[in-house]
């Protein structure tokens, strides 16, 4: 699986066949994952390191009262993935294309190019801090540096509505 395309996989568990062999193809293992991180912290991460991707995973109950009801039956569910064009803490530059477009995107001007005019914009005191759309039925955020370079792409099943 291209790696672009890994929201595809957004809502599959650690048990799910497709979801492990995608995560396999780029250079992770779900085995990594921690209950001990799920359980305490809420949430535990699969890094690609050299491809400058983080992996996402939270308790499957969590992930129902939050999100609604996974793609899967294991017990940790897909629920984002992050996406670091610069690198970041122990992850390499990504490289390649971005989610939801053909080419990378590297900077708040690129996303407003490939993804349009966001549904949210979050700005503190003058800064923007990021955009947000919805494709195909996912939410995509860029958040942003002072500079306006991407810090990260992130692509996550919404949240549910409050009730």
């Amino acid at each position: 699986m291209r790696t672009e395309m890994l929201y595809q996989i957004l809502g599959l568990t650690n048990t799910d066949e497709s979801l492990i062999s995608a995560i396999a193809e780029i250079g992770g293992k779900v085995e990594t994952l921690s209950p001990k991180n799920i359980r305490e912290l809420g949430t535990d991460y699969v890094n690609i390191t050299n491809r400058g991707i983080s992996l996402a995973f939270q308790a499957r109950a969590r992930f129902e009262m939050s999100r609604g009801t996974p793609r899967g039956a294991g017990p940790y569910v897909l629920s984002g993935i992050f996406y670091y064009p610069h690198g970041g803490e122990d992850l390499d530059p990504y490289v390649g294309c971005a989610p939801f477009s053909a080419s990378p995107v590297s900077t708040r001007d690129e996303a407003l190019l490939h993804y349009g005019t966001p549904d949210r914009t979050e700005e503190d005191e003058e800064e923007i801090d990021w955009d947000q759309w919805s494709k195909e039925a996912r939410q995509l955020r860029t958040s942003y540096r002072s500079d306006l370079t991407i810090s990260t792409i992130s692509v996550s099943i919404p949240l549910l509505p409050s009730r």
